[in-house]
């Protein structure tokens, strides 16, 4: 409607999938209106498009050539893309900062307009039941652990780059080491050893032209991508990194690209690509994946009763007070393991679940850092939760817990992974896993440990709140769930998180 009326509009959404499918539909519909002319100056645009697509559509968007974007936050800041006059927010972007960063894209000179549209996800469902909280609060904390060796090792080769590293220009503890960190050092030998640094005395030094800073990617500590293939034209439609690859380009997945639908052909893991081919069925796939979390070395820990202090002195309403002293919290690093075993397809029109394929994909596994509890008897044995529904509060609670930490730290859900277990082999008790879905961590599990009590007491709200009888997407479903969302108990969850909290009602 709002490019119909010739306003200049962005519609962000944080799905690269769902970017694809709004402008699909909006397109479509002009059609049906008989503005072929409008349909044709809507773009998606997100990234894994080629530098030269993207260039394409950006100086596009300044010209004035185009009406409509749909974007994800590629097109959040730090692009001149011209005066906007609208701009929309489909679901909660994940940060009120980034909401802030989105709506700030339109009416930079003159009045614009700022829409938000909630959709099913539990944060969503949250923000519309506590709008103060929506519009008030502050912005999240930033985290970083400037420690991963993923993220460190970057940031060395461009420090080198603008002048050499070296420690000794004054004592130990000198601008190197209070800015780098006291193991620099020991990284950079491994960058000397890998052939992507060179040393001369104790200086460290780049080896060979470029600009190191410039191979930094701002949203994926990776830089190991596939290129996906149009097997009709060999044209390269765009990338997709190497840890998303299997998720979102296995055999038969439904792949779009600027609009267009395509389904892939082949994975070559050997070429570094993704072969497709053009795709005309109503349906999309959601891929099956099989979880599981190993603990390397435990760093923290914390009784119920410092839980509960800590969550006090972060004046922590949602989750200050006594919590049960079975409940033993733990931090450290875990190796994760994902394998994708299976993929669903389902109908674009009513989500109605088609089929399920099986896969044969290697497995894939990565070190990070999680927090995790073993939970006692009292609150998860058969007595508390009968066997029908223990695996279900369980996962349940895993998923309400990493919808909402996203409040505590400046993250996505998407950042975010989770197990829950009846029984772990290392624990040997029912567990419940978070950890950063970064190699290495960034700190958003740590930010959840620190504040564990507020978690959980912001899950507890989050279920308890919502109106639906036996959980839904607003709660306690999450749409990037390996099990597809199987199994998930609502009442034994809010009965389980009760009774972390010392609030249970039996």
């Amino acid at each position: 409607d709002l490019v119909s009326e010739g306003m200049r509009t962005i519609c962000f959404l944080r799905s690269r999938k769902g970017i694809e499918l709004i402008q699909r539909f909006a397109s479509t519909r002009l059609e049906e209106r008989g503005r072929t002319d409008l349909a044709a100056r809507i773009t998606p645009y997100r990234a894994g498009y080629t530098p030269y697509q993207r260039r394409e559509i950006e100086a596009q968007l300044a010209a004035g050539e185009l009406l409509g974007v749909v974007a994800t936050n590629a097109l959040e800041l730090g692009i001149d893309i011209g005066e906007l006059d609208a701009s929309i927010c489909v679901t909660f972007p994940g940060t009120v900062a980034s909401l802030r960063q989105m709506w700030g894209r339109a009416g930079r000179r003159r009045e614009g307009l700022a829409v938000y549209v909630a959709g099913e996800d539990a944060l969503d469902q949250f923000f519309c039941r506590h709008p103060d909280e929506f519009l008030d609060r502050p912005v999240e904390a930033a985290i970083l652990d400037h420690a991963n060796d993923r993220i460190q090792s970057g940031h060395l080769l461009a420090a080198a780059y603008e002048a050499p590293l070296d420690g000794t220009d004054s004592q130990p503890g000198g601008d190197d080491d209070r800015i780098l960190g006291p193991g620099w050092r020991a990284l950079a030998d491994e960058l000397v050893s890998a052939g992507e640094l060179r040393r001369s005395g104790r200086r460290y030094l780049p080896r060979g032209p470029g600009f190191p800073a410039g191979e930094i990617s701002l949203r994926s500590a990776s830089l190991d991508s596939l290129a996906v293939v149009d097997a009709s034209s060999g044209e390269v439609l765009g990338t997709v990194e190497a840890e998303r690859a299997f998720g979102t380009v296995h055999p038969g997945a439904v792949y779009l690209h600027l609009g267009e639908a395509y389904e892939v052909r082949e994975l070559d893991l050997a070429g570094r690509r993704a072969v497709v081919e053009p795709f005309e069925g109503d349906w999309y796939t959601q891929p099956k994946t099989e979880t599981n979390v190993y603990i390397e070395r435990l760093d923290s820990t914390k009784s119920a009763v410092t839980a509960a202090e800590g969550a006090a002195a972060a004046d922590d309403t949602a989750g200050a007070g006594s919590l049960h002293p079975g409940v033993e919290l733990s931090f450290g690093d875990v190796s994760v393991s994902e394998q994708v075993i299976a993929f669903q397809r389902k109908r674009l029109s009513d989500h109605e679940v088609i089929d399920l394929t099986a896969l044969e994909l290697p497995e894939q596994s990565f070190p990070t850092q999680a927090l995790w509890y073993a939970l006692p008897d009292e609150l998860a044995g058969p007595k508390a939760l009968p066997p029908d529904v223990q695996l279900g509060a369980l996962h349940a609670a895993e998923h309400s817990q990493i919808a909402v930490l996203p409040l505590l730290a400046m993250c996505d859900r998407w950042d975010i992974g989770g197990l829950s277990t009846n029984v772990h082999f290392q624990t040997g008790k029912p567990t419940i896993f978070v950890y950063d879905g970064h190699p290495g961590g960034v700190g958003i599990a740590r930010r959840g440990f620190d504040l564990f009590a507020r978690l959980v007491g912001d899950a507890l709200r989050l279920v308890s709140e919502c109106p639906c009888e036996a959980g839904c997407p607003s709660c306690v479903q999450s749409p990037k769930c390996g099990n597809l969302n199987e199994p998930l108990h609502k009442a034994g969850a809010i009965e389980l998180m009760g009774g972390i909290l010392g609030r249970r009602s039996g």
